[in-house]
């Protein structure tokens, strides 16, 4: 490739095709951010449909006539969410553990580059029709034809097509990165805890994201072949996924908050012992508690009872992290809340346990039924996705950036004083939506309704004004961040870049 310099026109194609190479698709570095890049910009875009059909449930007489709009909204933030946005912030999460230990790199660059913008393309034909009235896809709503598709009739299989291309290439891009990350390793002493949470956690992409291809291929050869659906072994197969996915990337954000909460509290972790024995309770319970999401189902009593009892150890492995940590602060003598990647793991771990706390009924028998299929449900997995999932996230991103562009294009103290805030407001906005959302579902507020009874307004009044809010502070989070990745390429343009 010729050399792009000073002396050469304005080209953009070129330039930005050679700095992906030497930078990004041939580095494990620039391949993570490869895949947390991709995994915000899907965030913008599912915040975005979020947004909007938030405004729609302004209007609680909603009629059947702005429907199609609202489903096809909310189909599209639940496939992003679960099936790209997670694996993706997983995977460079993954592989950025791996950047971070001696010796371990990504070495099926090629192949890896290929499945990613396969998987993208798979959720591009997936979003552009389909069953649009549930997103988890699960028979009967999953296979109406009520909105305005692309697809209808058995070109509705395109959708199921299109999913299991994106989680297949998922899986193919997970495996490669445990297996690279294994073989590389050095071979004496054992793997520092970051690199040893976020590869067990890619890993487990590897052994559940199956059971959602088996029924993606299933819907796919009932509507192409008529075959038959039993409706209780896929709703089994799905939440076989379903329920480990959720836990992919606050599992491997442990090892993180594992590794540097220590590091900004100016102490060792109170103890490497509890976080590496820990790691083997998380990973088995999280693939035991699939049958929890099933709890008004007509279940035998010995699978409610093992459930109960897999849900509960499982939280208090959650609550040895939580114990960890907390220990590891209380002790310290202070804490750098002036650093935002500190920040950032600080308000995910106090999100976490704000997040975890009121989902403890969720698992009892007793008490599920009451709230199952309510907004209570959806601010107890939102907060988690708000705090842990993306803050935690966030705050392995802003490492990556430093790491890869923060020498040649530093963040400013105006950028460091916006994304401070940024984050903070975040926090705060999306704790209120979340709070708001577990009062009006404790009182009976069903879930994915357009419409629904007045004395409710209010509390859709703020989810919706708060959640703008937050979306605020995701702009003033991200604008730094682009500014720093465009000051960084104009810089490699007129240094030079050649191979």
């Amino acid at each position: 490739m010729a050399t792009l310099g000073r002396n050469l026109p304005w080209t953009p194609l070129p330039m930005l095709k050679g700095l992906t190479e030497k930078y990004f698709s041939h580095t494990t570095l620039g391949t993570s951010i490869l895949f947390t890049a991709a995994g915000l910009v899907w965030l913008a875009v599912m915040g975005l449909a979020a947004l909007f059909f938030r405004i729609i449930l302004l209007n609680p007489y909603n009629t059947e006539a702005i429907a199609p709009i609202y489903y096809s909204l909310l189909t599209l933030h639940g496939y992003i969410a679960m099936y790209l946005l997670v694996p993706f912030l997983t995977i460079g999460i993954g592989m950025y553990a791996m950047y971070k230990e001696e010796g371990m790199e990504i070495s099926h660059f090629t192949l890896v580059n290929v499945l990613f913008w396969l998987a993208n393309l798979g959720m591009i034909i997936a979003l552009a029709g389909g069953p649009m009235t549930s997103w988890y896809i699960t028979p009967p709503l999953g296979l109406l034809q009520t909105t305005f598709n692309f697809y209808s009739g058995p070109a509705i299989a395109l959708t199921y097509i299109g999913l299991f291309i994106t989680e297949l290439c998922i899986t193919g891009a997970a495996a490669i990165t445990v297996f690279d990350g294994m073989k590389t390793r050095r071979t004496k002493g054992r793997l520092s805890i970051f690199p040893t949470y976020a590869l067990t956690f890619t890993a487990m992409i590897v052994f559940t994201t199956p059971f959602l291809m088996a029924v993606l291929l299933w819907y796919t050869l009932a509507i192409l072949a008529h075959v038959y659906v039993n409706p209780t072994v896929a709703f089994l197969l799905f939440w076989s996924w379903g329920h480990p996915v959720v836990y992919f990337v606050p599992f491997a954000v442990f090892g993180a908050l594992y590794a540097y909460i220590p590091k900004f509290a100016g102490r060792k972790l109170f103890s490497e012992k509890w976080a590496r024995w820990n790691l083997f309770l998380l990973f088995v319970f999280t693939m035991l508690v699939w049958a929890h999401h099933m709890l008004t189902w007509p279940l035998p009593v010995w699978i409610r009872g093992f459930v109960n009892a897999s849900t509960l150890i499982l939280a208090a492995g959650s609550g040895v992290t939580v114990l960890n940590l907390g220990l590891t602060l209380f002790l310290a003598k202070s804490y750098d809340f002036k650093d935002v990647r500190g920040l950032a793991y600080f308000l995910a771990l106090l999100g976490f346990i704000i997040a975890g706390l009121p989902a403890l009924i969720l698992p009892e028998n007793a008490l599920n039924p009451i709230v199952h299929n309510t907004y209570y449900v959806v601010g107890h997995f939102h907060l988690m996705i708000w705090t842990i999932i993306i803050l935690g996230s966030l705050g392995i991103i802003l490492d990556q950036f430093l790491n890869a562009f923060g020498k040649i294009a530093p963040l400013s103290r105006l950028s460091l004083k916006s994304i401070r805030a940024g984050l903070l407001l975040w926090f705060g906005s999306f704790l209120v939506v979340g709070f708001a959302m577990m009062a009006a579902g404790y009182q009976g507020l069903i879930r994915r309704e357009i419409a629904y009874p007045v004395e409710f307004l209010p509390y859709m009044q703020v989810m919706t004004v708060f959640a703008w809010l937050g979306g605020i502070g995701f702009v003033l989070m991200a604008v730094p961040a682009f500014s720093m990745l465009t000051k960084w390429v104009v810089a490699k343009y007129y240094a030079g870049v050649s191979e």
